[in-house]
């Protein structure tokens, strides 16, 4: 048997059909012959013999469908590619290879090339892939960010630094120029965003410059003429609003004449900001003295309606305490038989913070007696002594103390240790020579008194014997003749 495979009569009447036959028998087809598909292969159902006739029309069938049998159909259209050569046919042998060419924009990377195989499928690699554009470059005070890649297609986007306006295009895309690519837009610019010069204000000025325009973050401070005091913002700065416009960040201030008072506080101190005037938002601070304690805030500033605020503060006597006296007023208070005062002459203060100092009454138990000393004196000199207090023994000038020289009044009623004695110097008669000037002057100025004395009489005793000596040489020169182993006189 031989068999046939055919495609259907430009690919659309029928579709692959396998016809069987035998050069002996002729058949032909009958109406009720049925055609049953097996995958890409279709066979009859039925056979009846058939005659010569019917055979050659089977073969004649069989000859005109065989030139379409095993064909590609027209190859697939390619986004990137295009065949080198114009296409006429419409169907390809397999093992056909058409050649293709890159698009603009595209470059080669692999054979490019379409093979109709043995499948009748056209059947390929890519071969041609997208072009990439060079980097913009760099932005001045500004960026470029690339939203996905820069490869044809791709596109950039351009924004300036805060401060700076851009001027030309947003973005910019990669695309086919000629045989190559590249940007459609050139790359903007990116101008630093300026504000007009700062108002004038009367009685005042600003300190930056005479500029025309001022740059984005610059900045100027004013100032007031005296005796005008500024209210507003001293310092104003260039600023931008919606990205293009360069705007100042405030009003000017203004200069008006605000003076206040010098406040009035009986008892009170200005502590610091004192001056001859005041002007808007000098400030000052205020104490009280001793004794007074301060009502309303220490610190106070001058406001525009010439009031200090908070209000002045006053000073009020102290009674917080136990005295109900004022500041340094003191009593005299006396205690009884037995009993000593702790202060000298009895005496008691009321203090800065309402206290009496020492304590009213402060007596204590006069437990020792003045201790006996001669020819010297007590640093504190009084009849009784109480508990624990000191005195320290001060000998006359020309005597030494001989024990300690400070003693303690003890629970005992006791001085601790032994009061001591003051015993005169020897030979304390010579100070004038010079001895133990010292011990026999207890005073500094005595010791001062008595080296001037020292020096004086040494110098009386060296012109003494100086004018001996004068007189003894008028002696030789009157009488020259005398030998001196026999002259009788004195020679000092």
């Amino acid at each position: 048997m031989t068999g046939f495979t055919f495609n259907s009569f430009s690919r659309k009447i029928l579709k692959k059909h396998q016809i069987m036959c035998t050069s002996r028998v002729a058949f032909a087809f009958s109406a009720s012959s049925t055609l049953h598909r097996n995958g890409r292969m279709a066979t009859w159902a039925r056979l009846w013999k058939a005659s010569v006739p019917t055979l050659f029309q089977m073969i004649l069938v069989a000859v005109l469908m065989s030139p379409v049998a095993g064909d590609c159909g027209p190859p697939p259209t390619l986004l990137f590619a295009s065949p080198i050569n114009i296409l006429y046919e419409t169907t390809f042998k397999p093992g056909t290879i058409l050649k293709y060419t890159c698009h603009h924009g595209y470059r080669k990377v692999n054979s490019s090339h379409l093979t109709c195989d043995i499948n009748d499928e056209w059947t390929y690699n890519v071969f041609c892939t997208k072009k990439q554009c060079k980097h913009p470059g760099e932005l001045t005070n500004g960026k470029i960010e690339i939203l996905t890649d820069l490869i044809v297609g791709s596109a950039v986007e351009f924004t300036c630094a805060k401060g700076y306006l851009l001027i030309g295009p947003t973005t910019s895309k990669c695309e086919v120029q000629g045989k190559g690519v590249g940007w459609s837009d050139p790359l903007p610019e990116c101008v630093i965003i300026k504000c007009e010069s700062p108002p004038v204000i009367s009685n005042g000025k600003h300190r930056g410059g005479d500029e025309d325009l001022y740059t984005y973050g610059s900045s100027v401070t004013y100032s007031c003429d005296p005796p005008f005091t500024l209210v507003g913002n001293a310092t104003i700065s260039c600023m931008v609003v919606n990205k293009t416009i360069g705007v100042w960040s405030s009003s000017p201030p203004a200069c008006k004449k605000t003076v206040c008072l010098q406040p009035q506080i009986p008892k009170g101190i200005i502590v610091s900001g004192f001056r001859p005037f005041y002007t808007y938002k000098d400030s000052i601070e205020i104490s009280c003295k001793k004794g007074y304690i301060l009502r309303g805030s220490s610190l106070i500033h001058c406001e525009m309606n010439k009031e200090w605020f908070p209000s002045v503060p006053t000073c009020q006597l102290n009674f917080t305490g136990i005295c109900a006296y004022a500041y340094e007023d003191y009593v005299f208070y006396m205690c009884d038989e037995g009993y000593y005062p702790l202060s000298i002459d009895g005496r008691s203060s009321c203090h800065a913070d309402g206290k009496w100092v020492p304590k009213i009454p402060s007596c204590v138990s006069a437990v020792c007696g003045k201790p006996e000393i001669k020819n010297g004196k007590l640093s504190v000199e009084k009849n009784q002594y109480f508990e624990m207090e000191n005195v320290t023994i001060h000998c006359n000038p020309g005597y030494v103390t001989v024990g300690p020289q400070t003693i303690t009044c003890t629970e005992n009623k006791n001085w601790h240790p032994e009061v001591p004695r003051c015993e005169r110097v020897s030979r304390c008669e010579q100070v004038i020579a010079g001895q133990k000037l010292m011990q026999c002057l207890s005073s500094p100025k005595d010791v001062k008194r008595a080296l001037e004395l020292y020096k004086m009489s040494l110098e009386i005793e060296q012109l003494e014997k100086e004018k001996e000596k004068d007189k003894q040489v008028k002696i030789r020169q009157k009488f020259p003749k005398h030998d001196e182993k026999d002259s009788f006189l004195p020679l000092n």
